[in-house]
């Protein structure tokens, strides 16, 4: 009978015995010739059972007489055969017997003056005689071990240094093994012991010093220092205050220093050898206290040290997609064995390079091979012209007026002051606009104020047939109203829906009339008024003042204001504004207009412009920040809808939407250009209501901007499941706030508590938006 506990127990012991060996890294080298040595090696092979040996040392003297004297290849046999003989004399004395106690092997070699010339042999004249000379003097350090595997390996091919410390903390992962070269039987094993292995099979001679407990603030100055000064400093660590800190005093010791990125062969040469005042990672973290990194606690609090070390602007774009997908669909830095070993060898060429001082640049280089080797991009398309529109002119809009008489008489309207008409125009420009396009512009002209739509503005993806615009007027219409009301100004107007798009509403001022209550309340929240982003904590509104916020909503005749509170619903309406952000990154003309039209990246440009959302004043933290100005890069997107990304949004879309005390939906009866408009006036009401109330508002409209395209645009450039999608979720949404089947939907909002938003966005100034003609 099979005796399964005598297996356990051996299997127990054999595991037990190679535990004993996981950090034994130095082999064992035996020359005959020295009876100690003799009796040690006859030790050896008493005691070690199946000791495996290789003994192959006439091939090597037959390639070090080669080495020495490549004609002898010529000659005759027998006489190469007499050479190696007479050379060998006792062969088994001849040479170093090297044993790997980790493999149980037993290797015959040439003695390391000899080995150096055969294992150099093929150098020549790629490295010179005299170059390998000075190069087996140097002292390089190598601080991280997944690249700096391979940056070690391959200078130890070459016979790169002279004496080698590496540091890694870490030990062999599972998943390491995508781009560390070694066996799955070494996992568990320290990095540095799997290296300094490696390096001594492939030369027992060469000095490996191990720092198993990685680089730390006690052990920096003596991996610098021990045993002399490092000639190179190698940097492949994930530290971010040990980079710093290991540079800071690479510096004042003048040790230059080399990082390979393994993400579009991203290289940093720092020749602080040469160059003992020049800033570390080329003032990049200047602006930084790095001593501050090592007691952050959250990702957030380091990220703006690790954008400014990695430079994420100049990251590929796959890596950049990864950056947006950490912590959803991956949980760490993606790097790839081609990569990793690429890195290994650029980063060996140049320190050759910089330890022969035959290289003396500093800075950032990139050999990227996805733009130094790759297909020719497809020509642009050409967009066709489309033909001229007529143009609307004064006569058109002074017919307009005399057929839908807009005042009692001209004559008894009132002429505005400069000061009251700047006064209308600073309410106005407090309304709010998709993506803060502000698309009005306003005219005074005859006692008449004109107000126009911008269609150079106003055009965009999302704003089909100027529907956006159109809300975004309206809120214009209701600040202007309120503003004139304050100043004790009756107001005649008229929209114009039929000179739409140009042309869009007319008004005439009158004296005598007394704002009311409501009116100057309402009024008083325009400066305040401004879009939240923020996620707070979830707090419950109470019914009275969501009963108050309809009320002003249904102040605009038909239109009707419904919230929804259920977490349930929340959770859904959220999966729904997710997919429509998805869509509105990956199709490229949305895409396009996000980044140019409607973000601005930062404050010089937010103020050149004076329009457009600054990228500051999102209510980002700093990881959410980072992950929208990754969006800028178009090959990143359209990786990452490769990949079906995008889990880190659709995070913080669902953080927002279920940190709501509820969402609202206004709609309104029809679609014409008209019930836009006041879709837009019942909105800011609304929003200036909620503001009176210390209530926080953020519009959420791409959802129903991508339904209304869905439904009037034939040539939508979404594929047929996309379209099927954008269906079924409108039917959803308008289930879930129980739209009646003749009202559009045309302004979505997330309203909640919380503290103000710090920065507003910026606003045109007047000349830009407004001007006055002669009477």
């Amino acid at each position: 009978m099979h005796n399964i506990e005598a297996d356990t127990s051996l299997l127990n012991a054999l595991k037990a015995q190679t535990k004993k060996s996981k950090d034994l890294y130095r082999p064992q080298l035996f020359r005959l010739s020295k009876n100690e040595d003799r009796h040690k090696l006859n030790q050896l092979l008493l005691e070690t059972k199946q000791l495996q040996v290789f003994d192959t040392i006439k091939e090597q003297v037959f390639e070090l007489l080669k080495c020495l004297k490549p004609l002898i290849t010529f000659m005759p046999k027998t006489e190469l055969e007499n050479l190696v003989a007479e050379r060998l004399g006792k062969s088994e004395e001849y040479g170093v017997w090297v044993y790997y106690p980790w493999s149980n092997k037993l290797v015959h070699l040439l003695d390391e003056e000899e080995f150096a010339i055969v294992r150099t042999n093929r150098n020549k004249h790629k490295i010179t005689a005299e170059e390998q000379q000075v190069l087996s003097s140097k002292k390089i350090g190598v601080i991280g071990l997944s690249v700096g595997q391979s940056v070690s390996l391959t200078l130890a091919m070459e016979r790169g240094f002279g004496e080698l410390r590496i540091a890694d903390f870490d030990e062999l992962d599972l998943s390491n093994i995508n781009r560390i070269r070694t066996g799955a039987h070494n996992i568990g094993l320290k990095k540095t012991v799997i290296v300094a292995r490696e390096i001594a099979e492939i030369d027992p001679f060469l000095k490996v010093v191990c720092y198993d407990e990685g680089i730390t603030e006690d052990n920096i100055v003596n991996f610098l220092t021990d045993n002399g000064k490092l000639d190179l400093l190698i940097d492949e660590c994930d530290s971010f205050d040990i980079k710093i800190n290991a540079r800071k005093i690479a510096k004042n010791l003048r040790i230059p220093v080399l990082m390979e990125g393994s993400d579009r062969g991203t290289i940093d040469i720092e020749r602080f050898d040469l160059d003992s005042q020049r800033p570390i990672l080329h003032g990049m973290v200047e602006h930084l206290d790095m001593d501050k990194f090592k007691d952050l606690k959250t990702f957030d609090e380091k990220v703006p040290y690790i954008t400014a070390v990695t430079g994420f602007e100049t990251l590929s774009p796959r890596m950049k997609a990864s950056a947006v997908e950490l912590m959803s669909s991956i949980s760490t830095w993606p790097q790839l064995a081609s990569a990793v070993t690429f890195g290994g060898g650029v980063s060996a060429d140049l320190s050759r390079k910089i330890l022969l001082n035959s290289l003396k640049i500093s800075g950032r280089f990139f050999l990227d091979l996805d733009e130094l080797i790759c297909d020719a991009p497809p020509l642009p398309s050409v967009k066709k012209a489309d033909p001229e529109k007529q143009a609307l002119t004064t006569q058109d809009i002074e017919l307009f007026i005399r057929e839908n008489n807009i005042s009692e008489s001209n004559e008894l309207a009132k002429n505005l002051t400069e000061t009251e008409l700047n006064d209308l125009v600073e309410a106005v420009k407090r309304a709010p606009s998709g993506g803060n396009n502000q698309p009005w512009r306003l005219h005074y002209q005859d006692k008449k104020l004109h107000l126009f739509l911008d269609e150079s503005t106003a055009l965009a993806y999302l704003d089909p047939q100027f529907v956006s615009s159109y809300t975004s007027i309206g809120c214009a219409i209701e600040n202007l109203l309120l503003a004139a009301a304050v100043k004790k100004l009756k107001v005649q107007w008229l929209l114009t829906p039929q000179l739409a798009p140009k042309h869009l509403a007319v008004f005439q001022f009158f004296d005598g009339i007394e704002a009311s209550e409501e009116e100057l309340l309402l009024a008083q929240q325009i400066p305040l008024r401004h879009t939240n982003r923020k996620s707070p904590q979830r707090a419950e509104i109470e019914d009275n003042e969501l009963t108050y916020l309809k009320k002003l909503v249904a102040e605009t005749d038909g239109a009707n204001l419904t919230f929804v509170k259920d977490l349930t619903q929340l959770k859904n309406l959220a999966q729904i504004a997710t997919a429509t952000d998805l869509f509105r990154i990956f199709i490229p003309e949305a895409h396009e207009d996000f980044i140019t039209k409607e973000m601005r990246w930062t404050i010089e440009q937010a103020n050149q412009t004076q329009d457009g959302i600054g990228i500051h004043t999102l209510d980002l933290n700093n990881n959410d920040q980072l992950g929208i100005q990754l969006l800028r890069d178009r090959r990143m997107i359209d990786f990452l809808e490769k990949i079906n990304g995008g889990g880190a949004f659709a995070r913080l879309l669902t953080q927002q939407f279920m940190s709501s005390s509820a969402i609202g939906l206004i709609s309104l009866p029809g679609h014409q250009v008209s019930s836009w408009i006041q879709g837009g006036i019942a909105a800011q009401k609304m929003w200036l209501g909620a503001t009176a109330l210390g209530l926080q508002i953020h519009p959420v409209n791409v959802p129903l901007l991508f339904f209304y395209k869905n439904s009037v645009e034939k040539s939508l450039t979404l594929t047929e499941n996309q379209k099927l999608y954008l269906t079924a979720a409108e039917k959803e949404l308008n289930t879930i706030f129980e739209k009646p089947e003749n009202q559009t939907a045309v302004f979505m909002f997330r309203v909640f508590r919380a503290s103000a938003s710090p920065e507003r966005t910026i606003r045109k100034s007047n000349n830009k938006i407004f001007s006055i003609g002669r009477a």
